[in-house]
């Protein structure tokens, strides 16, 4: 018998203490989702970076912001959403951390991992109300 689907709702201080905690909900939602091991680890180090950078970049590690982040799941799918009470970014300008010149930065990869571990990742920035990231994986077919 399948799991039936479901979501939780958070509101994250903008602290990296959260991180475990976040780390923790995506591992027990993608299992009850169905992934394995392997796709569990990509799923959570995706959840991980969503909320480091809504707090680095977005809320620029400000106290008074929070992160509201949202989990859904049903039998094959994980989805994120995480939104931010920063001023939102040129998704344009984001470098590429595949680039030789930036091999060595100790950051910067947080939007390529995602790219790479999710089936889709998508953006809403509005002028002054944030900046909102939607990823969602499926189980592949075997």
């Amino acid at each position: 018998m399948s799991q039936p689907g479901g979501s939780e709702e958070l509101v994250l201080a903008s602290d990296f203490g959260v991180l475990d905690r976040v780390d923790e909900l995506a591992v027990r939602y993608g299992q009850l989702a169905g992934f394995d091991d392997g796709p569990l680890m990509e799923i959570a180090i995706a959840v991980v970076e969503a909320v480091t950078n809504a707090i680095v970049h977005g809320n620029k590690c400000d106290a008074s912001k929070t992160v509201k982040m949202r989990i859904e799941w049903e039998p094959g799918l994980f989805g994120l959403t995480v939104h931010d009470e920063g001023e939102g970014f040129d998704l344009a300008c984001v470098m590429d951390p595949t680039d030789p010149e930036r091999c060595m930065e100790t950051s910067g990869r947080g939007i390529y991992i995602m790219r790479q571990v999710m089936d889709t990742m998508d953006y809403e920035m509005g002028e002054g109300s944030g900046t909102t990231l939607r990823l969602t994986k499926a189980l592949k077919p075997v």
